[in-house]
C-alpha cells in the first residue's frame, strides 16, 4: 500500500499542509518561479497529491494538465477539491507511467522523485513522454535531508549532523507513523543521471525563504542551515 493511503499518515499529512508549511512557503514558490510562461502548455504534474497546483497552473493559462498519483486517497482529494476543466487526474505509479510520447509541453513534479527506487527509469520515461524541447522540472528532498542521519538541531538552530551520504539506495525513517520507504542519492549521482538520460540541466536550486516567510514560520530560519530541498530545472535534448 502507498503510504500515503495509510489513514493514519494521509490525516497528518493532510494536517500539515493546512497549517503554515514548507511547502507553501517555500517549495511551491520557488518551483512556479522557475516554471516560467505556460500559456498553451500541456502539463503533466507527477505525484500531484491533492492537485493543488494543478489548479493553479490552470489559472495561469495552462492548455491541459494531467494530475497523476499512487495514492487513491491523494487523487479522490483532488477530484473534490481541485476538478476543473482541462485537468484530468489518474491513479498511476509514478514508476509505471502508460501516458503517450512525445505528448507534454512540461513534465513538473513536487517532492516525489525521493520515493522513486529506480530514477534512471523514470527520466527514460519521462523524456520519452516529452515533446522536443520539453521542460522537466522537478523538486525532491535535499540530498543532505535523504541521507540517514543522526543528529537534530541543536537548541541554537546552529549545527545539523547526518552520517552514510556516500551509501545511496533504500531509506526506511519514521514520518507521522513507521516504515515510511524513500531512497537516497547523492546530489553527483542526481545531476549525472539527468545528463546521461539526455537532459540539458538549466537551473538548480536550493530554495531559501523569504522574511516573510520567516514571519510566518519562525522554524523555517533552519533552511539557512541545512536546505531542505533541491530544485531541478532541465530540458530535453
Amino acid at each position: 500500500m502507498n503510504i500515503y493511503d495509510n489513514e493514519e499518515f494521509f490525516t497528518s499529512y493532510i494536517a500539515l499542509r493546512n497549517g503554515q508549511n514548507y511547502n507553501d512557503l517555500l517549495e511551491t514558490p520557488a518551483m512556479l518561479s522557475l516554471i516560467g510562461d505556460v500559456k498553451g502548455k500541456d502539463i503533466l504534474d507527477i505525484g500531484c497529491g491533492f492537485g493543488k497546483t494543478d489548479s493553479m497552473l490552470i489559472d495561469m493559462g495552462a492548455s491541459s494538465v494531467i494530475g497523476i498519483d499512487k495514492s487513491e486517497k491523494m487523487i479522490r482529494k483532488a477530484m473534490a477539491e481541485n476538478s476543473r476543466d482541462r485537468i484530468e487526474y489518474m491513479v498511476m505509479d509514478a514508476e509505471d507511467i502508460t501516458l503517450p510520447s512525445n505528448a507534454f509541453d512540461i513534465v513538473y513534479s513536487s517532492l516525489c522523485f525521493h520515493y522513486i527506487e529506480d530514477y534512471s527509469s523514470l527520466l527514460r520515461n519521462i523524456h520519452r513522454m516529452l515533446k522536443s524541447g520539453g521542460m522537466l522540472l522537478f523538486s525532491q528532498e535535499h540530498p543532505i535531508t535523504t541521507a540517514d542521519y543522526d543528529g537534530s538541531f541543536s537548541s541554537d538552530n546552529r549545527s545539523y549532523t547526518f552520517s552514510s551520504y556516500q551509501k545511496e539506495g533504500r531509506r526506511c525513517s519514521t514520518w507521522f507513523v513507521d516504515g515510511v520507504i524513500t531512497y537516497h542519492r547523492t546530489f553527483s549521482t542526481i545531476l549525472t543521471e539527468l545528463v546521461q538520460n539526455h537532459f540539458n540541466i538549466n537551473t538548480v536550486l536550493e530554495p531559501k525563504p523569504t522574511e516573510n516567510a520567516i514571519k510566518e514560520l519562525p522554524r523555517i530560519i533552519r533552511e539557512y542551515e541545512k536546505p531542505s530541498f533541491l530544485i531541478l530545472k532541465s530540458y530535453k535534448i
